[in-house]
């Protein structure tokens, strides 16, 4: 009798190998998690330079921080899920030399989470970057899961102000809270009522800007003309903000307005097409009868780079929460249906017999 293999087991047979396959992925994932997430992000320190308060005390031990030397800063816009990206333009920042301090123009986190505030910190500590570096939150750092109260916890005020080589910095990070909005617009009058006339040039950080001319994107929030007539009748230099990701600038009277919003987050297409639709980093050069603005286009990562950056991010701020909470269970399961797949796979059913014709006679 002739022995066929019975289709039915074959196919039980090739789908245990495909569930073998991906319990072995599974754990592979696992294992890259808890490399990430328990070990290089549960292990790391959050960086000592970043953060309002923390920046501006290491800017006042400077030497000549009350002089009117030259002295150069830089901007960066918007890294959001794009932290590979980030981690270029801050390579090229530090081939930057006399660099005295950084400011990032919100939206640093994926979401207004705790966990992603942790990964974005981590991130920025393994850059390695020392400079003071202030942070103005973005609609994605402040939210539903991380208010005000949180972020003040992990980065200083929400806004903040100081005086630096004969010009005035402020920074407006209420503008993206509406019931914060209405004391940030009494604050900054405030600031510029008190302190504008003691300074050469006034620069205003804020993540949203206020609506300025059609030649650029801007966001008409609540009470955003009010914050516009203040820079006007006070003669802010520089309203520097982010949110729309890509590079833009326009004069309106004595302000300069300029949106950068290319420090690693997806560039989008709007009605602006292609203008400005690059990462970037920005240099001020500040002197004492002039400002220069340089601008270094910087090139995104690889297609390769980004998907494992990206699983990488996924696996901190999102697998390893739920591993940690549900290992437990899940690694009973794992075993268990191993356990059912092994023998499946590997097993060998005794083909089933089929009757062969009868062998002729010989003739006679």
């Amino acid at each position: 009798m002739e022995r066929h293999p019975d289709s039915g087991s074959v196919a039980r047979r090739w789908l245990a190998r495909a569930a073998c396959a991906a319990l072995t992925l599974a754990l592979a994932y696992a294992l890259f998690t808890l490399y990430h997430g328990a070990y290089e992000h549960g292990l790391g320190e959050a960086p000592a330079n970043l953060g309002n308060a923390v920046a501006k005390a290491l800017l006042a031990k400077r030497p000549g921080a009350g002089g009117n030397d030259d002295f150069t800063f830089a901007v960066i816009g918007d890294i959001n899920t794009g932290m590979e990206n980030f981690e270029l333009v801050v390579e090229r920042l530090r081939a930057e030399p006399n660099v005295e301090f950084l400011v990032l123009l919100g939206d640093c986190a994926a979401d207004p989470a705790a966990r992603h505030h942790r990964f974005f910190r981590l991130e920025f500590a393994e850059t390695g970057l020392e400079l003071p570096t202030f942070i103005v939150a973005g609609n994605h750092d402040i939210g539903d899961g991380f208010g005000p109260k949180e972020f003040e916890q992990d980065y200083g005020p929400v806004n903040f102000h100081f005086g630096y080589r004969d010009c005035l910095f402020i920074g407006l990070g209420g503008t993206v809270v509406p019931e914060l909005r209405e004391a940030t617009l009494h604050e900054l009058e405030g600031i510029l009522r008190k302190e504008r006339g003691r300074y050469r040039r006034c620069f205003v950080f804020m993540h949203y800007s206020p609506p300025a001319a059609v030649d650029i994107p801007t966001s008409d929030f609540p009470g955003a003309a009010q914050f516009g007539e203040l820079f006007e009748r006070y003669r802010v230099d520089y309203v520097l903000s982010g949110h729309y990701h890509r590079l833009a600038r326009t004069q309106v009277g004595p302000t300069a307005y300029l949106v950068s919003g290319g420090g690693g987050a997806r560039l989008r297409h709007d009605k602006f097409g292609d203008v400005g639709l690059f990462h970037h980093l920005l240099l001020f050069q500040v002197r004492p009868g002039s400002v220069a603005e340089q601008v270094f286009q910087v090139e995104p990562v690889a297609r390769l780079e980004k998907l494992l950056a990206k699983l990488e991010s996924r696996a901190a701020t999102e697998a390893w929460p739920f591993l940690r909470r549900w290992w437990p269970l899940l690694l009973p399961a794992w075993l268990a249906a191993l356990a059912l797949a092994l023998p499946a796979a590997a097993g060998r059913r005794r083909p089933k017999a089929v009757a062969s014709p009868p062998a002729t006679p010989p003739p006679a």
